[in-house]
């Protein structure tokens, strides 16, 4: 394709811009799509998603959290570390579901708070839960954009079938496009079936990979983009710092 038809195309995607990334995606994230966030531990992936949400609420973007690997309170506590604060926003712009406390606590698989997922291995409830606060949101705000994201699918893998996985992910996929909501998936990438990143890649609309590179003696941080769909851009890995503001790249 031309050069210059790949500028028409470009113009009639409408974007999401996250704040960190965009000069490498051609301005943000496609509307209506589903991204993989995936990459080692420590490589600074929750911090990606604590920016990007951040970043919506300034721009003002209501935001759906679930958080399946941390706690509200260290969600937001970790997030003043960088000097964002997300208490003046919580719950009439952004909605956190706790998918962490019962699961941690194993609990009863019951809850009457609706920001409660009781139970992470019924797959068809946490879709539903997503519904009905889009739906709450939607009702409250009148916007026109939503995003949302997923703390870790990691913990998903151990409790539910690779049949239900599959069936999550397609339901939020065209939930995603008909809706057209931004989502970020994070994942650790290595886990013990292969099969599942394999599956959950194949799903996804485009894939944010974050590494820890071994130089020397030195660990050093790169992230790179690929599979993103109506979007063009380089494959090239791209250093970043995690910075008392966040994430920068080093371009």
């Amino acid at each position: 394709m031309s050069e210059n038809g790949e500028e028409r195309i470009e113009k009639t995607v409408e974007r999401i811009p996250t704040g960190i990334l965009d000069d490498l995606i051609s301005g943000g994230v496609p509307r209506g799509s589903v991204i993989l966030l995936i990459g080692d531990p420590k490589a600074g992936k929750s911090t990606f998603l604590t920016q990007f949400a951040y970043n919506q609420l300034r721009n003002g973007t209501p935001v759906i959290g679930v958080l399946i690997d941390v706690s509200k309170y260290e969600f937001i506590s970790n997030a003043l570390d960088f000097g964002w604060e997300f208490m003046p926003f919580l719950d009439e712009k952004i909605i956190l579901l706790d998918a962490y406390s019962q699961r941690l606590r194993k609990a009863p698989k019951f809850s009457f708070d609706e920001t409660v997922i009781a139970d992470l291995s019924d797959t068809t409830r946490l879709l539903d839960a997503i519904k009905d606060t889009t739906l709450k949101i939607l009702s409250t705000t009148h916007a026109d954009k939503i995003v949302g994201f997923i703390s870790s699918m990691t913990p998903v893998f151990f409790e539910t079938s690779r049949k239900e996985i599959y069936k999550f992910l397609e339901e939020l996929r065209e939930f995603a496009h008909r809706n057209r909501q931004v989502w970020i998936l994070e994942m650790n990438s290595g886990i013990e079936e292969p099969y599942v990143e394999m599956m959950v890649k194949a799903i996804v609309d485009g894939i944010i990979e974050l590494r820890l590179m071994e130089e020397g003696k030195t660990l050093k941080r790169y992230l790179r983009i690929y599979g993103m769909r109506r979007t063009a851009h380089k494959l090239d890995w791209i250093e970043y710092n995690i910075t008392p503001e966040g994430i920068k790249l080093l371009l």
